[in-house]
């Protein structure tokens, strides 16, 4: 419609919507096309609200591929021309959504509370309830993180008034939200319904309303099998409060055949379901129940794991096509550049040259203009080698860089596999340990997998900083190890190389201190160390961290 009317700036904006989807999607590869035309339309138009809606797609690209810092700094750029145009007030709402976004997962709540609040006052002024609603979530989130550090009742009573405000605007304002936006509004506000340590009867009722509207919402759309199994994950977890173990399960189960159903299947929510199942188990007492869905966890784990990986190496994949292309139009454009100047140059010299063979000509005739021509002809050569000694330099950096981000992106996936590996390795060991502990009726299972699942958080957490800090860790600790290490001493390996003290990693790990100082004086005797050397001194010297300390 956009073309026939010749409106170039709603074509890009039709561009800019088409490209979003695709990286919902996950596919990545097919955005650099759909980029290139919207800044083609763009450049030709000179419009420079279809430049401003270019650049939102770029931006979308790029915060996609996880690259936040670069995407902060185009959206910071992009801002500055946003501003420039009041009729944009909506797209100048996104561009703050995406920040608060940015900032809420790096878990900095000052800057990402300052932006969730910019997205709302922009959305009210442009009059979209459905980015209103989301910018509302978003805010919750914001207060969620000061709930999380006080634990104080009024703290989640301000999440949740933030959460009613999200849900309101939908029947407020018919037609203007999507259903979609407002069974993410209705799951949130019953799940932080649920952390009231009282649930009241008007709680309750709510509760129960806003699971149903979820259903009702749900039930004629598609791809929405997590957000229908997270509405009866809260019904599972409101019978749990009740006591009623057979309601729970028969909503577990329920919410497990429903996320089969989706192709792919959605592994964050499924893990959820089937690790309360297997807790539902271990407290019914019915142990090859509570094995059967641990394994499964297990196995979910792994294929997230599995895909995680694919989806990291398309990123990446993405990420360096971009660079290159990114690299390529900046030595185009510097090529285009000399030419244009050597052009100057050349009519320069020529027009020179005419003039002054002109009085040349009147004064040495033709011995001298020969001279002259010579001398520019010389000039032109020594030119022509010094542009293509420069280009030569710039084709080795870009080579360089080249091949400097593919063995960056090899290390950073060989280390992510042998941290997936332990942490597999580790976990099949506690599942024959429970196999093999069936029989025995006094051990508390309960315990085991509760201690998992803490063991799994703080494995996963520590994996992360160590990469992060050193990629090769894990490899290198073990092959300085004079004997095999555990998964456990690789994790207190973890706990030491970051800094952390004998209490602190004590209260990590729910032991005595003793405990860990018999520990380190076992893993001493492991690395061939003798009394006086510190184990924290000897992993900072053979992994130097630049002074960095986990707090």
């Amino acid at each position: 419609m956009a073309q026939t009317e010749h409106d170039d700036a709603e074509e890009v904006k039709a561009l800019s919507q088409q490209g979003v989807i695709q990286l919902n999607q996950s596919e990545y590869h097919k955005v650099p096309k759909i980029i290139d035309a919207a800044n083609a339309i763009a450049q030709k138009s000179k419009d420079p609200v279809s430049a401003l809606y270019a650049a939102y797609l770029n931006i979308y690209y790029h915060n996609t591929l996880g690259d936040s810092e670069n995407t902060i700094k185009l959206i910071q750029k992009t801002l500055s021309e946003v501003e420039k145009h009041p009729s944009e007030i909506l797209l100048n709402a996104k561009l703050n959504y995406l920040l608060y976004g940015i900032y809420a997962e790096w878990n900095d709540a000052e800057s990402a509370t300052r932006y969730a609040r910019k997205a709302i006052d922009l959305a009210q002024k442009s009059g979209n309830k459905n980015i209103l609603s989301s910018a509302y979530s978003a805010m919750a989130v914001c207060y969620s993180f000061r709930y999380e550090k006080t634990g104080d009742l009024k703290d989640l009573k301000a999440v949740i008034e933030m959460c009613k405000k999200a849900v309101s605007l939908y029947h407020q304002f018919p037609g203007h939200v999507s259903d979609y936006t407002h069974s993410l509004a209705l799951l949130n506000l019953t799940n932080y319904e649920l952390s009231y340590p009282t649930i009241t009867l008007e709680i309750r009722l709510e509760i129960q309303n806003n699971t149903k509207e979820i259903f009702n919402l749900t039930q004629h759309t598609t791809y929405n099998q997590n957000i229908r199994a997270g509405a009866f994950g809260v019904l599972s977890a409101l019978a749990m409060k009740d006591q009623n173990d057979e309601l729970a399960e028969q909503y577990l189960l329920q919410a497990e055949q429903l996320l089969l159903t989706q192709k792919p299947i959605y592994y964050h929510v499924m893990i959820n379901i089937v690790t309360d199942l297997a807790k539902l188990y271990v407290k019914q007492q019915n142990y090859q129940k509570a094995y059967e869905y641990q394994s499964k966890l297990t196995e979910y784990n792994s294929l997230l794991y599995n895909e995680n990986q694919v989806e990291t190496a398309k990123r990446l994949e993405a990420q360096y096509q971009s660079r290159k292309k990114e690299s390529e139009l900046k030595a185009l454009n510097e090529k285009a550049n000399s030419l244009k100047k050597e052009k100057f140059l050349y009519i320069g010299l020529g027009i020179i040259g005419l003039i002054g063979a002109f009085f040349m000509f009147r004064s040495y005739h033709y011995k001298l203009r020969y001279s002259i021509e010579r001398e520019k002809k010389l000039n032109t050569e020594k030119h022509e080698a010094e542009i293509q000694v420069k280009l030569q330099e710039e084709e080795k950096a870009r080579l360089k860089a080249e091949q400097e981000l593919l063995t960056f992106q090899q290390q950073k996936l060989q280390s992510e596999v042998l941290a997936g590996q332990l942490h597999i390795q580790h976990k099949n060991e506690v599942l024959q340990q429970l196999q093999t502990q069936l029989s025995d009726r006094n051990i508390n299972i309960q315990q085991v997998v509760k201690e998992e699942n803490r063991v799994d958080n703080d494995f996963e957490k520590t994996t992360f900083r160590i990469q992060e800090l050193h990629p090769d860790f894990f490899k290198n600790i073990n092959e300085k190890a004079l004997q095999k290490l555990t998964a456990l001493d690789l994790k207190y390996c973890a706990y030491i190389y970051l800094g952390m003290e004998t209490k602190q990693i004590a209260h990590l790990l729910n032991v005595e201190p003793k405990s860990v100082r018999m520990t380190k004086y076992r893993l001493k005797k492991k690395f061939g160390l003798d009394e006086n050397t510190a184990l924290d001194s000897f992993f900072q010297g053979a992994f130097p961290q630049n002074n960095t300390r986990l707090t």
